[in-house]
This record gives structure tokens, C-alpha cells and sequence, in this order.
């Protein structure tokens, strides 16, 4: 059966169609949690019918029970993680029916880390005692943290460890019972709260007359809600479901600049969430270092007992300079100075990190492997395989990754532009960013390849592979070589017909099927194509973004984290990919505005729509601090566009 998600507001439900919880991930979780698993529902013989989902919340499936009864199984996520299943039997006879049901669960208050299998299990002591309507798990964790569970019931009879009912039902006649899980945690001052007042939709802005392509944005959008966390300092994302709800750095930051035009109040979220995690004090083992922006927070056992580093935990070489790209475009695009002011003393802690980090390594940003919870890499391709060299081997440390200086280079700038809010001399700025520049395209490009080395190791010497990080030098300025990078992206080794590989067909490391080494994601071709129409490249990043969204329409209008980079005539699942996953479902969004060629200064004299597409209107776009209304038309040869502020 196929695997069905809930999700809101950083809760989740992992089930089969019918609402069974029986495969080793299923189960319901919130922050970091599994509260539980193993749920399934025992009534005789049935038969699955059918199954919608109505929302991302919402799920109800239709099941025969025997000969001529069915039962609607619809089950919700509601406000304050409450996990609510309604069970309504319908007799389709003339005859009384007696069906006798058992509900059985499994209580056990695991952490993530522990489901994933990246630690052994704990021993818990979970007390249960009966409440004036249910029952209720109690369970005080080695973090000091107490997790409860209750259960509430309708129509059932409470059993060591399952619920019973039985049901009669008169001719034609209906009958209801329900059970509910509001599961608590009680984390005293945690960096950030998350608002349970939280009735949440975003406004279905982009329409279009494709049909394909609009269910693509409905589908985006629902993913987007099923991974949007209201916190007090506003909206953010969390990274994918099942193995990344929570809050990741890189991934909160790309997923928000992706929306920035159409959706800014994420960034405005993000950038304020993100600030309240920003490093303090060196500490080895959780990477931490001053005013370094983290990788990942995690509310579960392990990480608040600081069994594993996620409390927060700081291995990433790339959240820092994006998150001064984020807060550099986001005024760009809102003219939104009061919150750039509150978050001066971040920003100028960022600042003061890659100024020590470009010291540190040579002019370059670095990372190391320097302790046993680190990440093997700490740029996007994280896996331990994720930076080969030509020989196929890992490139050694110290890893100055080629994106990673181009990032850099555009946040020295980006906060050049903010210098009369900052501490810092815009003089100071631009120089060290042009230093870097120049350093950059000496050390890092490779002549015999006309192309852009991956990454230069600890002896400064180039991993000279073909992959798709240069192509996010697009994105930042720094390259020298644009249209070489601009041709090589599409050679057929690179381009699989579906979208840009992570690695070139022709090198030792290539495996189209793994993490890294020649897959498809689709965050990845999303900042390429922003990169081409930043070049003035508006028809290759109109083709890529073309090939991208084709291939969500033959993966139920969704884009997953990656796929297959074979060539083929589908686009080929790879199986570990999370759905919904955050910077993918934003993607369509970044693909939008590289092919209109928008910027905080409009349209580009070259907008393009993709094949098939005759008229795309996008109901409300942020430029310089305004909303608009952008209509964008095939006529002829030509697309035209119109735009016209909203009030």
C-alpha cells in the first residue's frame, strides 16, 4: 500500500491507505518524537475501497467489513499535535449488524535517532494511569524533559494495551466512534516556541492554463503547509518528512529564498528563528563556533540530553553566507529595513565568521572532519561520498567547496549594500570579496576542462570532476566563466533529459541512483536556473525548469529530493528520497521567476513560459516593498507582460 502522510505544524502520521501503522517508520510523531506506533484496526474481514486526502491534515479512507458494511476511517492532525481518528459505520442492509472491533497501539515515546537506527535503544519506565475519559503515558526522559501522551475515546473500552468496541447497527442504520492522541512535551525556555493557535493556508497565487502545471503548484503548496511551523518570531519551514522535520539551516534558508517574491514572510520568519541559534562559544563537538548559523535543531531525548549533538548542531560550511544572501535579498526585494535593523548584531556576527574563516583557510572557507558526530561533508552534498575527486576517491580536508566561496563572495557583497546598518566599512567589504573573486577563478578553474573544479582540497590542489556546483556560481557572481558553465550543464553527460546531474556520467564516483553522485534534485536545478537568468540565460533556465516540471507531473505533481539521474523515458524514483521535502516543493516557485526573469526591479525584456503554457497570472508578487499582480501571455513569438500593483 502506499505510504500516506499528515503533517502540521511539526507534527506528522505516517500510515498505510487504510490507516494501519505497522511498517517500521509509521507512526505519529511530533518534535523529534514517536509517541506511536503500531496502531491497526482488527474488524473481521474488509476490503480498502477507497481513499482521499482532502488536505495535508486530513485523510479517510473507505473500507467494506464483510458483505455490507462500510466504514469511513477519517483521521485528522489538528491544533496542538492532537492525532484524532472518526470511525463511522454504515449498514447497507436491512438487517441488524453486530461488528465487534480492536484497536490496537503501541505507546513508547521513542526519539528520531532511535526509529532511523543511528542509536541503541533506551530503556524506558512510561507510568499509565487512568484518566476521567481515557488514559493517560507519562514518560520523564533522560533530557529531564517530561513527554505525556493521552488517550481519549469515544465509544470504546480502555484494555492493557488496546481499545475494544462493539457496534450494532439497525437496518440502513450509523454508527460513530472516535479516538484522539494529544500528545505534550514540556521543554522549559526552549530557543524558540511553536504557536499552537496555528490554522494555516497559503493563498493559491499562481494560476495558469495548464492544468499540469497548476496541479504542480497546488501540490507544492500543500507540501509547503504540511512543513510550515509557526514559531514567535514568525513562519518558518521545516527540511522533509520522515527523517528531517525539523529545523535545518541550508534548508530553511533556500526554501525561503526560493518563495521570497511570492511569499516573503518566510525569509522574515527564518532569518529571526535562525538569529536566536546563532553560535555563541567554540564547542568542537557540536561544531559550534561565534556567530556561526546552525545546521540543524532537534527537540528530541537524545539531543536535549546532548547524547547527540543536535541541540543545536552547527556542521554546516554553508548556512552562515546564506543566511546573509537570505537577509540581503530579503530588503532587496521588501525594502523591509526595520527587521534588517534587529538583525544587525547577527548579521555582523555572521560577518565577523567568514572574515575568521576566509583567515583561517587561506583566503578560502573551509571544513574539517574534527570530531566523530561531524558530517563527512558540510556543504549541501553532505554524504560521505558526496565531494569525489577524478579518481573517485573523497577529497581530503581541509574542503574549500567551489559553491561555498561563490556564496561567500555574494554575502560579502550582498552586506556591502547594508554597510550604513552594519559595523562594517562597505569599502572593507567589496575588497574582500573581489581578493576573493580573483583568488577563486585562479586556483579553482581547470583549464583542460574549461569548467570549474568541485572543491580544492587541504593541499590546495583542485578535485577536478565534472559536477553540478559550479552551476550555483551562477547564482553569486563570482565566475569568471559564465557561459563556459552555461554550455557544460547541458552536455549530455551532465544533463539526464529530466534535469542537471549532481555528477558528470563520465566520472569514477558516478552512480545515478545515490545520494549525491549523479542524481537529480531538484532545489539544485532551481538555483542553476536562477543563476542562467541571472546571466541573461532566460531560455536555458525556461528549458530546465521546463524538464523539471514535467518530470513532476509524472511523479504525482510532486518533486521529491531527488531522483534518478539515468536517462530514461521517466523520471525514476530513488527510494530514500524524503516527500514532501521543503527547498523541492518550493522549486516550481524559484523555476517561475528564472524564467520571467523576475527581479526586485521587475521583468526581464525576455520573459519565457515553457511549452504548452500560453498564460500564467501570479495574483500577488513582492517587488521593492509593493505588491503586484503579474500576467504573463504568449502572443506569437513573444510573451508579454503585464503588471499592475494591488492595493
Amino acid at each position: 500500500m502506499s505510504k500516506i502522510v499528515l503533517s502540521h505544524n511539526g507534527a506528522f502520521v505516517l500510515s498505510d491507505e487504510e490507516g494501519n501503522m505497522n511498517k517500521h517508520y509509521h507512526g505519529l510523531y511530533a518534535l523529534d518524537t514517536r509517541f506511536v506506533k503500531n496502531i491497526s484496526l482488527e474488524i473481521g474481514k474488509e476490503k480498502l475501497l477507497g481513499h482521499i486526502e482532502p488536505d495535508h491534515k486530513t485523510s479517510i479512507s473507505h473500507i467494506l467489513i464483510g458483505d455490507s458494511t462500510i466504514l469511513l476511517r477519517k483521521r485528522e492532525l489538528l491544533n496542538n499535535w492532537r492525532y484524532r481518528e472518526e470511525l463511522t459505520f454504515y449498514n447497507m442492509s436491512k438487517e441488524p449488524i453486530k461488528i465487534k472491533i480492536k484497536y490496537a497501539l503501541e505507546v513508547l515515546f521513542e526519539d528520531i535517532f532511535e526509529v532511523r537506527g543511528s542509536h541503541k535503544p533506551i530503556e524506558r519506565k512510561i507510568v499509565k494511569e487512568q484518566t476521567s475519559n481515557g488514559v493517560k503515558y507519562t514518560y520523564t526522559g533522560i533530557d529531564g524533559i517530561k513527554r505525556e501522551l493521552e488517550i481519549k475515546a469515544e465509544g470504546f473500552e480502555f484494555k492493557s494495551n488496546y481499545l475494544t468496541a462493539e457496534i450494532s447497527l439497525g437496518p440502513l442504520g450509523k454508527e460513530r466512534i472516535s479516538v484522539e492522541f494529544p500528545p505534550r512535551i514540556c521543554i522549559k525556555n526552549p530557543p524558540f516556541l511553536i504557536r499552537s493557535d496555528f490554522d494555516f493556508k497559503l493563498e493559491e497565487i499562481v494560476i495558469t492554463n495548464n492544468t499540469e502545471i497548476n496541479n504542480i503548484f497546488k501540490a507544492s503548496l500543500r507540501d509547503l503547509e504540511s512543513l510550515t511551523v509557526l514559531t514567535n518570531y514568525g513562519l518558518t519551514v521545516f527540511a522533509g518528512i520522515p527523517y528531517f522535520m525539523c529545523l535545518f539551516g541550508r534548508d530553511s534558508i533556500i526554501t525561503s529564498l526560493f518563495l521570497l517574491p511570492y511569499f516573503p514572510e518566510y525569509a522574515k520568519g527564518t532569518l529571526k528563528v535562525l538569529s536566536q541559534l546563532q553560535g555563541k562559544k567554540f564547542n568542537p563537538k557540536r561544531e559550534e563556533e561565534p556567530g556561526k548559523i546552525p545546521h540543524e535543531f532537534r527537540f528530541g531525548e537524545l539531543s536535549q540530553a546532548g547524547l547527540m549533538p543536535f541541540n543545536p548542531y552547527y556542521g554546516t560550511i554553508d548556512a552562515t553566507p546564506l543566511y546573509l544572501i537570505l537577509a540581503g535579498e530579503y530588503v532587496k526585494w521588501t525594502e523591509d529595513y526595520k527587521t534588517i535593523r534587529e538583525l544587525k548584531e547577527t548579521l555582523n556576527k555572521a560577518l565577523e565568521w567568514l572574515f575568521m574563516k576566509l583567515e583561517e583557510g587561506e583566503g578560502y572557507i573551509r571544513y574539517s572532519q574534527t570530531s566523530p558526530y561531524v558530517l563527512m561533508n558540510q556543504g549541501w552534498k553532505d554524504s560521505k561520498e558526496g565531494v569525489p575527486d577524478e579518481y573517485g576517491e573523497p577529497t581530503k580536508s581541509a574542503i574549500a567547496l567551489a559553491e561555498v566561496q561563490g556564496y561567500a563572495y555574494k554575502a560579502l557583497l550582498d552586506m556591502a549594500e547594508l554597510s550604513d546598518v552594519l559595523d562594517f566599512e562597505e569599502s572593507t567589504l567589496r575588497e574582500e570579496a573581489e581578493r576573493l573573486k580573483r583568488r577563486f577563478n585562479k586556483d579553482f578553474w581547470i583549464e583542460e576542462e574549461k569548467f570549474y573544479a568541485i572543491a580544492l582540497n587541504g593541499d590546495n590542489k583542485p578535485s577536478k570532476v565534472i559536477s553540478s556546483n559550479p552551476g550555483h556560481l551562477l547564482f553569486t557572481g563570482i565566475a569568471e566563466h559564465e557561459e563556459e558553465i552555461a554550455e557544460r550543464l547541458f552536455e549530455k553527460d551532465m544533463f539526464s533529459g529530466w534535469g542537471i546531474r549532481t555528477l558528470s556520467s563520465r566520472e569514477k564516483a558516478y552512480n545515478p541512483f545515490s545520494y549525491h553522485n549523479g542524481s537529480i534534485w531538484a532545489h539544485d536545478n532551481a538555483l542553476i536556473a536562477l543563476g542562467l537568468a541571472k546571466i541573461g540565460e532566460i531560455e536555458k533556465a525556461a528549458f530546465l525548469g521546463a524538464r523539471l516540471l514535467k518530470a513532476a507531473t509524472l511523479m504525482n505533481f510532486q518533486l521529491p529530493e531527488l531522483f534518478s539521474g539515468v536517462e530514461s523515458e521517466i523520471p525514476i524514483p530513488v527510494p530514500r528520497a524524503n516527500v514532501p521535502q521543503a527547498w523541492s516543493a518550493a522549486s516550481p516557485f524559484a523555476f517561475l521567476t528564472a524564467m520571467l526573469g523576475l527581479t526586485p526591479e521587475g521583468v526581464s525584456a525576455n520573459p519565457q513560459l515553457p511549452e504548452g503554457l500560453e498564460k500564467a497570472e501570479i495574483k500577488g508578487i513582492t517587488i521593492r516593498g509593493a505588491k503586484y499582480r503579474l500576467t504573463a501571455e504568449r502572443r506569437g513569438e513573444r510573451i508579454e507582460v503585464e503588471v499592475k500593483e494591488v492595493d
